[in-house]
C-alpha cells in the first residue's frame, strides 16, 4: 500500500464491521472514541504510522462504491476528528463530483476543523485495485 511505500512502519486493518484488533485499540490514545464506533458507524480502515519514539499519525480510510456525497465527506470527517488522524481518505471508483469540487473551493470543506488537517478524496480503479494517482482531490496526501 502506499502508506508502507511512502512512511515504512505502517499499521493498517479493516474495521468496517466495527472489530477493532489490541493493538489498534492499545495505539489509539484517546479510548473513549470507540463508544461512539461500532458496526453501523465505522471507518473502513483504521491505521496507524509508528516512528522512533512511537506512534506518529494516524489513518482513517472510508470506501465507497458510487460517487462521493458531500454526506461521504462529512463522514470521514468525523471519523478523522474522532481518531485525530492526519491522513482522512474518502476513495470511490468514480471521479470527483464537480459540485463537490466548487462547493469545497467556495466553504473548504475538505478543511477539518481538529487538528488542521484536511480531507483527500481519490478515485480508486477496481481492476488494478490501486488509487489513481492523479485522481487526488484537492491534493495528494502523499
Amino acid at each position: 500500500m502506499a502508506f508502507s511505500a511512502k512512511f515504512g512502519n505502517c499499521h493498517l486493518e479493516i474495521t468496517a464491521g466495527g472489530v477493532f484488533s489490541p493493538d489498534l485499540r492499545g495505539a489509539v490514545r484517546h479510548d473513549i472514541v470507540f463508544a461512539f464506533l461500532g458496526k453501523k458507524a465505522s471507518p473502513d480502515l483504521v491505521g496507524f504510522l509508528r516512528g522512533k519514539y512511537g506512534i506518529d499519525d494516524y489513518i482513517v480510510v472510508e470506501v465507497k462504491r458510487a460517487a462521493v456525497t458531500l454526506q461521504d465527506v462529512y463522514q470521514v470527517k468525523m471519523y478523522g476528528d474522532l481518531f485525530s488522524a492526519r491522513y482522512a481518505l474518502l476513495l470511490s471508483p468514480e471521479p470527483v463530483p464537480e459540485e463537490i469540487k466548487r462547493l469545497h473551493k467556495n466553504v473548504f470543506m475538505l478543511n477539518r476543523f481538529m487538528g488542521g488537517w484536511q480531507v483527500s478524496i481519490g478515485q480508486w480503479d477496481e481492476s488494478s485495485e490501486d488509487v489513481i494517482t492523479d485522481s487526488w482531490f484537492p491534493k495528494s496526501p502523499f
